[in-house]
């Protein structure tokens, strides 16, 4: 009996430390995977929201949410209420609108752990693109963002390539020190963390990381 209660302790324990370290990537995954078939109309997009809002939804230890991943109970709060008030809007509105409010969920998701997907972005042991989004700007940039953030994820994704979209407006050091100063923009990293090519407001941005993914990398 107390070999059995051993077990069940560890694996419980296994389980909780599971969870904590894989908290942005689960909501990440989930967001991400969202936000691609909203932009497709699939059916399976009302599935994935449910997927994020379980995982938003989850009781996590928000002490240990500060001490992983630098993010106070508020922050975590106002995420889950920006998913609600989203969640309640979606019904009423067109796609289109849809995924203009979700684009600005998916930002707050990603100012709110800056710190600690800055740090699992750089350490990355991939090729690695960084996005340059922003939530505040006139129309046009603003429905380019959108559409390329779309891009970027799926296309990384379905390279296996390490993606980090950033809300520029919000938190623009690494547009200053890597002297990429418009939104939307991207930059190619090799695995050392080496700048391999910058591509800045483009509408055919996509078409140019995909020739250059295939040419430089081999992709």
């Amino acid at each position: 009996m107390l070999l059995k209660f051993q077990l069940v302790v560890l694996v419980l324990i296994a389980v909780s430390v599971n969870t904590y370290s894989q908290v942005f990537e689960s909501i990440e995954i989930a967001a991400s995977q969202y936000f691609i078939n909203l932009s497709k109309k699939s059916s399976d997009a009302d599935n994935d929201l449910i997927k994020l809002k379980d995982l938003l939804n989850q009781k996590y230890d928000l002490i240990e949410l500060e001490n992983n991943y630098q993010i106070s109970a508020n922050e975590f709060y106002s995420l889950k209420k920006h998913f609600n008030e989203y969640e309640s809007t979606i019904k009423n509105i067109s796609l289109d609108s849809a995924l203009v409010l979700f684009n600005q969920w998916y930002l707050h998701f990603s100012n709110i752990f800056y710190n600690y997907a800055d740090e699992k972005f750089f350490s990355s042991e991939r090729t690695k693109l960084l996005f340059f989004s922003t939530s505040m700007s006139c129309h046009c940039t603003l429905e380019m963002c959108k559409q390329q953030t779309i891009e970027i994820i799926e296309y990384a994704k379905s390279k296996n390539l390490e993606y980090w979209i950033v809300d520029s407006y919000e938190h623009n050091e690494l547009q200053i020190k890597y002297e990429t100063l418009f939104a939307p923009s991207v930059i190619i990293f090799d695995l050392s963390n080496n700048v391999l090519i910058k591509i800045e407001y483009d509408e055919n941005m996509i078409s140019k990381v995909n020739q250059f993914v295939k040419s430089e990398l081999k992709g």
